[in-house]
């Protein structure tokens, strides 16, 4: 057992994280930071010992911020029945799944009704809230910015207005709490939980040190620095889309409304077997026939498949903290492949099924669930497919624009209309390799492939700002605030 000496003695600290986790108290000890009496060993691990050195006399949020979520609107009941109302859904509504990691994940929002937004006003984001996640994936921090001013919360995440913006900057709180300061104080009160879980309490007693002024402003910096080329990163890749949809005149495309197709039996069951009325929508063969009309012709999306696979069904209790990336369903984003969260089994687990194993610009396509995502494999990352996914090796065209063009109306058309007609939505890969691709024109696929580069290297760029800023507040921490200017101004200006 190693026995904590006081004063602290970081290299002993250190020296027992490679052997033996066991660590020694006196009872005045084990009440700092302790209100709820902890006495599992969880509670007390090394690094949370070292937590406590780095952190002491530090101020508690609870003075520094005001806390508000979806509850303080009301009852559970009133607020339940407030959001599930039948008015049009336009109000984008944050969920913990769209935080944590300094902006908010947009492209997984759900929304409510303008009336509901309007109902629930201690929820409604103002310019530089923080938001943090409660449950589940918790942990992080992530701030609003002015084109997210007036979303609402859900009541898994927790908004937090901070009192004296002078005083602790927004974008300082929001990297303090993405680093591993941050993230290991939450991670040691939900501790101990069945489900990943803090409480409003739990989240007032968090403290974070107040570094100076000029520290927080450089930090602030490179924030907004990151928030840029994150959306230029969006723009580019937008200006990609408009690229692929002019070439097929699909720019300015708005699809039949109409619910109702007159067709003959041979037109209908004979040709596709289906009877459900949805599949005979007029939008949908609207856009068959856009593709059928381009000049470079199409071919099913097998003839742009050397070989594919649809993944191996690895077992959860599997799972271990340092191994080889699982891909599921939802590490597969539209355009992108996020592994932020995803698990890990052990790598010997590869050989299960090596037809699996991911390659770079591998196109990975979701089959169950957000049928139709779409995202290519980045070089550099070792995975294995899980199952009710198809991997596809592609070949005969840009795998950059492949991608493109599945999550784009040509591809997210065809898809939705196989879905149609079942409880849960889920298609197979041979319905997913008889979807019909256009053969888009080389020229065009190279300036397409050049906006989708630029769009991944600013986004690239993005992630590098956050990190590098994450990493100057634990160097200031640690080594205080010259030592930390010096590691930015070395990798940054």
């Amino acid at each position: 057992m190693g026995k904590v000496d006081s004063p602290f003695d970081e290299a002993k600290y250190n020296a027992l994280l490679d052997g033996l986790e066991a660590v020694e108290l006196k009872l005045s000890k084990l009440l700092v930071n302790n209100e709820e009496f902890r006495f599992d060993s969880e509670f007390f691990k090394i690094k949370y010992q070292l937590l406590d050195h780095y952190l002491k006399s530090s101020p508690k949020l609870d003075d520094l911020v005001y806390m508000s979520d979806l509850s303080t609107n009301g009852s559970f009941k009133t607020v339940a029945d407030i959001i599930h109302d039948d008015n049009p859904k336009v109000v984008p509504f944050i969920r913990s799944g769209n935080t944590g990691d300094a902006f908010i994940k947009k492209d997984e929002l759900i929304f409510i009704s303008q009336e509901a937004h309007d109902r629930l006003p201690k929820s409604t984001t103002k310019l530089h809230d923080i938001i943090m996640a409660r449950k589940g994936k918790i942990g992080g921090a992530t701030i609003i910015m002015p084109d997210e001013v007036g979303f609402n919360c859900n009541e898994n995440v927790i908004k937090l207005d901070i009192n004296d913006k002078e005083e602790l900057n927004p974008f300082y709180f929001v990297s303090f709490f993405n680093s591993k300061f941050g993230l290991q104080q939450i991670e040691r009160l939900s501790t101990g939980n069945v489900q990943p879980w803090v409480s409003i309490y739990q989240i007032r007693k968090l403290v974070i040190p107040i570094k100076s002024k000029v520290f927080q402003s450089k930090i602030a910096e490179l924030i907004n620095l990151a928030h840029k080329k994150q959306e230029d990163s969006k723009n580019s890749y937008r200006q990609s889309e408009q690229l692929l949809l002019k070439e097929l005149d699909l720019l300015d495309f708005k699809p039949s409304k109409e619910k109702v197709a007159i067709k003959s039996f041979k037109q209908s069951f004979g040709d596709s077997g289906r009877l459900d009325s949805e599949y005979y929508q007029p939008k949908y063969d609207e856009i068959i026939e856009k593709i059928k009309s381009y000049k470079g012709e199409y071919k099913t999306l097998e003839y742009f498949s050397k070989n594919y696979s649809t993944g191996y069904p690895f077992k959860s209790d599997s799972y271990v903290d340092d191994g080889t990336y699982l891909i599921r369903i939802n590490n597969i984003k539209k355009g992108y492949l996020d592994i932020s969260n995803a698990s890990k089994i052990p790598s010997i687990h590869k050989e299960l099924s090596l037809k699996d194993i991911a390659y770079e610009n591998d196109i990975l396509i979701s089959m169950s669930g957000t049928i139709g995502n779409t995202c290519r494999i980045p070089k550099g990352i070792e995975a294995v497919i899980n199952q009710r996914i198809i991997k596809i090796t592609p070949q005969n065209i840009d795998f950059e624009v492949l991608p493109l063009l599945i999550n784009s109306i040509v591809g997210q058309s065809q898809l939705e209309r196989i879905g149609t007609g079942g409880v849960q939505t889920n298609i197979s890969s041979s319905d997913i390799l008889n979807i019909i691709i256009p053969i888009i024109d080389k020229k065009i696929q190279t300036k397409i492939e050049e906006k989708i580069k630029e769009s991944f290297k600013l986004k690239e760029e993005s992630k590098q700002l956050l990190e590098l800023a994450k990493k100057a507040v634990e160097i200031a921490i640690e080594d205080g605030e010259d030592t930390a200017m010096e590691f930015i101004g070395e990798r940054y200006e």
